[in-house]
């Protein structure tokens, strides 16, 4: 039986706990110091629900509200002045949920996520493909969609706040909120047009807020993981989901699936101190993650984690 605990042993043991518990409150409060907080006053943009990074305008990002509102986004800048507000002409606005960014060969774009479905009764839901602006001077401008996706779900209806575009393979996701688990939902950029689109169901996501802690929830309701917003970094190495307490943060390793990216335990957890997180976005750069709340003003948050840089396995 081994003896007690020589004083050389347990000043280690302490020195040890002492630096493990300080490294903990450090890294807490450097998320902290590393958040940029902005306010947006715009009388119009009350329930905003969904944020992404301009790749035509440097330091520019396009929001738009929650249900309620009509077929528009609000072009902001870093400092939450808005620029331009883009009217999208022959568009439904039944639930705006998400938006992303993305370019490719063609140029810069927008998808625009009408998915949300509190209730799981929609038979068809929408997401529309914008040509970004080239000239975003005046206060208001008009477009319409490049490409109107009508998709349905095979196995019935989903309510869904989180949609994100990975432009290498041409498919955007979508993840459910209310479902037991989330469930993670994908369709091709480059779909036949004039057909309804069938979601193709990838797989259930079971590592928020970790793998081990990760729980059910009830069928139809929501609780403070569930998804309200989702994106892919540029160069496609990164994920965050948003949810109403905390943004996660996935590596993703080359070879790797968005699936299996996604139900690895996050690398970093980030608490929202915000009144409803919903909206989330990656800088143009990749650098930065861009999370945004619900109210008036709204808020949008602007970090810089260390662990955006490091090396993660």
């Amino acid at each position: 039986m081994p003896g007690p605990i020589s004083s050389i042993g347990q000043f280690l043991l302490i020195l040890f706990l002492t630096f493990h518990f300080a490294s903990s409150i450090h890294a807490e409060e450097a998320v902290g110091k590393s958040t940029q907080r902005i306010k947006v006053d715009n009388d119009a943009l009350t329930e905003m629900s969904g944020i992404a990074a301009s790749n035509t305008h440097q330091n520019i990002y396009w929001a738009h509200n929650d249900s309620g509102d009509r077929s528009r986004l609000f072009a902001l800048n870093d400092k939450g002045d808005l620029v331009t507000e883009l009217r999208v002409d022959g568009s439904s606005a039944f639930d705006w949920e998400d938006i992303t960014s993305f370019k490719d060969q063609n140029g810069s774009y927008l998808l625009v996520g009408d998915i949300g479905d509190n209730m799981a009764l929609r038979p068809f839901i929408d997401v529309y493909l914008l040509k970004e602006p080239n000239d975003i001077s005046k206060s208001i401008l008009h477009t319409k969609s490049e490409r109107h996706y009508s998709l349905i779900y095979e196995d019935g209806p989903h309510d869904a706040e989180a949609l994100a575009v990975d432009s290498a393979e041409r498919f955007v996701y979508i993840l459910s909120k209310r479902d037991t688990h989330p469930r993670l939902y994908r369709f091709s950029l480059d779909a036949i047009e004039g057909k309804p689109i069938p979601l193709n169901f990838v797989g259930d996501i079971r590592s928020i807020p970790s793998i081990e802690k990760h729980k059910e929830q009830r069928q139809g309701g929501i609780s403070g993981h569930s998804p309200t917003a989702m994106a892919f970094s540029p160069k496609g190495d990164l994920a965050m989901i948003v949810t109403l307490r905390h943004t996660y943060l996935f590596t993703r390793k080359p070879g790797q699936s968005w699936l299996e990216a996604l139900n690895r335990t996050p690398f970093s957890r980030t608490p929202n101190r915000m009144r409803q997180a919903e909206a989330g976005a990656f800088t143009a750069d990749g650098k930065h993650v861009v999370v945004g709340s619900e109210g008036q003003p709204a808020i949008i948050d602007f970090s810089s984690s260390p662990d955006l840089t490091a090396s993660h396995e």
